[in-house]
């Protein structure tokens, strides 16, 4: 499976773990948010993000040594948590209420920004099939 369409399963995996969180915070009325089945959501989202991060750095970049790989991939994964702070302090400066929802609403929007990537990924990888590479010769192993 390409680095791409892993990247844009794990988004798809990512954002819906984390509407579920909130999904769940917003069924019990906002009296649980850390415990239970909501924590092992929010990990769940954050491992699938992570590799979804790591994943789409990697696809960048498949054709490139393997050092810039590692480097290329741990940039889009600092980049893609350094967007979520941002993410989530705005929406906390903006949001002025005083409840579980100003807590849980970049979390939110980064769900629902996860799931259109992996949907657009998935999408836009669908029909496309890598070019065969060279076998033989002197640039096969380019």
């Amino acid at each position: 499976m390409r680095a791409g369409k892993i990247a844009s399963i794990a988004a798809l995996a990512g954002g819906v773990a984390w509407l579920v969180k909130v999904g769940l915070i917003w069924g019990n009325g906002g009296t649980n948010t850390d415990g239970g089945l909501v924590s092992v959501c929010y990990l769940l989202g954050l491992v699938a993000l992570t590799v979804a991060l790591l994943a789409a750095g990697y696809s960048v970049v498949a054709s490139a040594p393997v050092w810039l790989r590692v480097v290329v991939s741990v940039a889009v994964l600092a980049l893609g948590w350094i967007i979520f702070g941002s993410i989530d302090s705005a929406a906390k400066g903006v949001y002025d209420g005083d409840d579980w929802l100003r807590d849980e609403l970049g979390i939110l929007i980064s769900a629902a920004l996860a799931l259109v990537g992996g949907v657009a990924g998935l999408l836009r990888s669908r029909g496309h099939e890598p070019e065969p590479r060279e076998t033989r010769g002197r640039r096969a192993l380019r």
